[in-house]
């Protein structure tokens, strides 16, 4: 069974409470493992943790409590380049401001969601940290000298967009005017096109849960907006409907009881990791050059695929971690440069390249694999998910309309799909050649 990755707990002794937490964890897909924290370096399970979490609240007097922050530190760096986020879970009352190498902290009530989502998004966010690196390294055995992302900002000039005219408007205000420029959209067709002119550091919905849900699923699924926070400030308390906002996408549901100081708190820290994705994402695209990339679709190339596709199958066979690839192919692309000709064809591969690299993760590397085919490789991500990401960039391409100069009407793509999972013996040829043997 393919997990999502691997979550290391460190706690004293179990306790119902967050046992049922966990137990919701590992339904989320993740491999779970709770210890005390004297085990930790005594289990090899521990070397290679996607995720840590602290369960501050398991802690039984004040004594220990300063062990678990006194770690936190040591354990952030275990990994040496491959650092480890570390979370912590805590009980209801407000304590110390955060320790270094504590990235969040979640006070109960917890919800399996949020926590779930939260481990994700840190596992994403280390991911994305180890793949820039190792990208470029990868250029620079192409000659590309790409510059080192700049990591170190937060949320500097930030612009939190408001949806909703709820009785919670000043509230958000009070908290948030001081760290950001806040524009308000009373209504959710305001919100779009506002969403449409600019991009914001964040977007807080200060809607009814359900109708938030509905906002934030609807935010998901365009990719323009695919990565920006979505949280939601409510009164609402019934598990049900704070379990749907997760499911819809949101990043964080507080409730107006937290005070507007923990509601700050954790907006600011949503907007600083979303800057964080940002300027990845430039960095990501720093390493894209002639010499890398492939001229007509404007994708890496087939020799920086690979050369970097070796690099990812040795760490992950080293490490222990998920590596998938998808392989697309254009079908019928030779009965359509009969008609159309050699050029038309390439108008269309330059489309569907471009609408590629525009669906996928800013750490997935899109590529061009020559001739009618092309590559996405995800770390840190099993087949399952693999696949669920290769039939929705499939959905979207073969239900585009394109143009190609000399048709009258809208031109469809139609692709093959090809999905592999590493496998212990496999090397990067044998991986790619698994994802094309397609139809």
């Amino acid at each position: 069974m393919s997990h999502r990755g691997r979550v290391l707990v460190i706690e004293e002794s179990p306790r119902a409470e967050t046992g049922r937490l966990w137990d919701g964890i590992r339904a989320e897909g993740w491999e779970v493992h709770a210890l005390p924290l004297d085990r930790i370096l005594d289990d090899r399970r521990t070397t290679r943790p996607d995720v840590m979490v602290l369960d501050l609240a398991g802690t039984r007097n004040p004594a220990e409590r300063t062990r678990y922050l006194d770690a936190a530190a040591r354990m952030s760096l275990m990994r040496g380049a491959h650092r480890v986020p570390v979370l912590a879970v805590d009980g209801d009352a407000p304590g110390s401001p955060r320790a270094i190498g504590i990235a969040e902290t979640i006070r109960t009530p917890w919800s399996v969601g949020h926590v779930a989502a939260r481990i994700g998004s840190l596992s994403r966010l280390a991911t994305m940290r180890t793949e820039i690196g190792r990208r470029l390294d990868t250029a620079g055995r192409f000659g590309v000298a790409a510059p080192e992302p700049d990591l170190g900002g937060g949320a500097i000039d930030a612009h939190v967009l408001v949806v909703g005219a709820g009785i919670r408007y000043f509230t958000i205000e009070r908290a948030l005017s001081k760290r950001a420029t806040l524009i308000g959209a009373f209504t959710i067709e305001t919100a779009l096109d506002y969403l449409e002119r600019r991009s914001f550091d964040a977007v807080v919905l200060n809607l009814p849960l359900d109708e938030a849900a509905e906002f934030a699923t609807l935010l998901r699924r365009n990719p323009d907006h695919f990565a920006v926070p979505i949280i939601a400030l409510t009164g609402e308390t019934e598990r049900r409907l704070i379990e749907q906002m997760h499911e819809a996408g949101a990043s964080d549901v507080i409730l107006a009881t937290e005070g507007e100081a923990v509601f700050a708190e954790r907006v600011e820290a949503a907007m600083a990791e979303h800057r964080l994705h940002v300027a990845l994402k430039a960095a990501y695209a720093g390493t894209r050059h002639p010499a890398t990339n492939d001229a007509l679709t404007g994708l890496y190339g087939r020799g920086f695929l690979m050369d970097h596709l070796e690099t990812l199958v040795a760490d992950a066979r080293d490490d222990g971690d998920r590596l998938s690839m998808i392989g697309f192919r254009v079908l019928d692309l030779g009965d359509f440069n009969a008609e159309w000709g050699w050029a038309g064809g390439d108008q269309l591969l330059r489309q569907v390249g471009m609408m590629i690299g525009r669906l996928v993760r800013g750490e997935d590397l899109a590529a061009r694999a020559g001739g009618d085919r092309f590559a996405v490789v995800l770390p840190a991500t099993d087949g399952d998910d693999a696949a669920v990401v290769a039939h929705r960039i499939a959905g979207v391409i073969e239900t585009t309309a394109f143009a190609v100069n000399g048709a009258t009407g809208p031109i469809y793509a139609t692709l093959a799909v090809g999905v592999g999972e590493i496998e212990p013996d496999d090397t990067a040829e044998s991986l790619a050649a698994r994802c094309f043997t397609i139809d």
